[in-house]
């Protein structure tokens, strides 16, 4: 009877042993791959709607006007970015982007501005904006939620007042336009500025000290002051330079269409979170990253194109923005819970 259960004991945990070793590769090859995922579920949606659509969605036309119409959302999605990472919201983001539409439109023709001058002051309502913000935030310590959907609130109706709730149709400075519309080397000038910002943003947060401050800070506020991080700067710093870039967005809309619309700006809203949260299922899992955010941009984009291209109506691209927030929202709870199982 003691040879018998000697000799089926590791009869036992062989299949056991042997089953975990081999699920192993599994599992690390599914940890490599999974950064790549939003990439293959892109794929995908290029494959079946270039299957459905040949002649209208698989077409280099096609494909530069997604380029080009998303980059304002890409622009707009990184600079909100950055005030995520320090975990600070900013909900005035979108209306930045519409007041900067607004007076990119306007300065030129009603205050008589050059194009120079134009962007100079478009540049520096953001950056007025960004300081205002981190003041109450950072200095006050009010809640960034609150504060900046107030601000939001407050730069909307500055939007009525300068616009006359009307949309502003007056010739642009050729410097302007050429932002929106001019080519380099054959590459649209508006997709030339998200690529430049994407590479300065990952060389600032993976390349430079900064980077790794602004991500600590995020992570755990208390734990990098005590570790010597001025993290109340951090966030002033990401505060303001969300605000700035969003309103390069704003000029940046405007140089694409010639006009400003002072409603417009609410469409932007919902998809700079999405992306923005999206990021964190691409490239650096459970990170905001650049790359992560443009993948998100154009990922909703050839959904969404490609469902307009079947007939889907309008409604859709609200259902198809809101859905991917909910996503990414949920992939983002999720993955810290799993972080948290495995540090216990």
């Amino acid at each position: 009877m003691t040879v018998t259960l000697q000799d089926t004991g590791p009869e036992e945990t062989r299949p056991t042993e042997s089953a975990g070793a081999s699920s192993l590769p599994e599992r690390r090859l599914g940890m490599r791959l999974a950064p790549y995922a939003m990439l293959g579920l892109m794929g995908v949606l290029i494959l079946v709607f270039s299957v459905l659509r040949p002649s209208t969605f698989a077409t280099f036309s096609n494909a530069s006007t997604i380029a080009v119409q998303n980059a304002v959302p890409a622009v707009l999605a990184l600079g909100l970015m950055v005030p995520l990472i320090a975990n600070e919201f900013d909900l005035s983001v979108a209306t930045v982007l519409g007041l900067g539409s607004i007076l990119a439109a306007g300065l030129p023709h009603n205050q008589g501005f050059s194009a120079a001058e134009t962007i100079a002051a478009v540049l520096l309502m953001g950056l007025l904006v960004g300081i205002v913000h981190a003041v109450l935030i950072v200095g006050f310590g009010l809640p960034s939620f609150v504060v900046t959907l107030a601000s939001s609130s407050i730069l909307g109706g500055l939007i009525v007042l300068y616009s006359k709730d009307q949309t502003i149709f007056q010739p642009l400075p050729a410097a302007i336009s050429t932002l929106g519309t001019g080519h380099v080397f054959g590459i649209a000038i508006p997709v030339v500025f998200v690529v430049v910002l994407i590479a300065a943003l990952w060389f600032i947060l993976d390349q430079r000290p900064e980077g790794r401050l602004l991500y600590a800070t995020g992570a755990a506020r208390d734990a990098a002051r005590l570790s010597g991080v001025r993290t109340d700067r951090v966030r002033a710093i990401a505060l303001i330079v969300g605000s700035t870039v969003a309103a390069f967005a704003g000029l940046l809309l405007t140089a694409q269409v010639g006009s400003a619309d002072p409603t417009i700006y609410s469409e932007y809203f919902l998809p700079a979170f999405a992306a923005a949260f999206l990021s964190i299922a691409a490239f650096k899992l459970g990170r905001y990253n650049p790359l992560g955010v443009a993948a998100a941009v154009y990922l909703l984009a050839v959904g969404i194109n490609g469902l307009e291209l079947l007939g889907a109506p309008t409604w859709v691209q609200y259902v198809f923005n809101g859905g991917a927030l909910l996503v990414a929202i949920g992939f983002s709870r999720a993955l810290r819970v799993t972080r948290r199982v495995q540090v216990l």
